[in-house]
């Protein structure tokens, strides 16, 4: 993989890549339907503490983003007050 990316940035160091998980996008609607809107399941939904899945977040999820943040930690701390 480093020799990949040294053919355009040949002074990258030795161990500058680290894993990491980019998580899937799932979609919402199927072809042909018209996007639905963000889908935000949480322990609640799911029985798993602390995991929080943001469906559908395509276009406007940028611009969204601040808020789907809100919604987020609104999910988690509903969940830490139901303990």
């Amino acid at each position: 993989f480093y020799a990949a990316i040294r053919r355009y940035w040949p002074a990258l160091p030795d161990g500058a890549l680290l894993p990491g998980y980019s998580g899937i996008r799932p979609k919402t609607a199927g072809p042909r339907e018209p996007a639905a809107d963000f889908l935000i399941q949480g322990p609640r939904e799911h029985g798993v503490r602390g995991l929080v899945h943001l469906f559908g977040i395509e276009s406007p999820g940028l611009t969204a983003s601040l808020a789907l943040a809100d919604a987020v930690l609104l999910t988690l701390n509903r969940q830490e007050e139901m303990r």
